[in-house]
């Protein structure tokens, strides 16, 4: 039998477009486009693709399972 890992972790990466992002606040005529402009911008988004509510199952995709050293499983 196969040595079981300590620890899984898991982890979901999703990527934001800073450029789309920063389009996007030039054309609500945001002219101080910060870090922390764009991060504000995105904090809805971030809740609604990691939430765990109701309705959010199909927002799990892509998950990376590892385990305590960082090797996938």
């Amino acid at each position: 039998m196969a040595k079981l890992p300590e620890r899984i972790n898991v982890t979901k990466v999703v990527t934001y477009d800073v450029g789309q992002i920063t389009r996007e606040l030039k054309e609500q005529g945001n002219t101080d486009i910060s870090l922390q402009n764009i991060l504000d911008y995105i904090d809805g988004w971030v809740n609604e693709d990691f939430g765990c509510c109701f309705g959010h199952e199909n927002n799990l995709g892509n998950l990376i399972f590892q385990d305590q050293d960082g090797e996938e499983l």
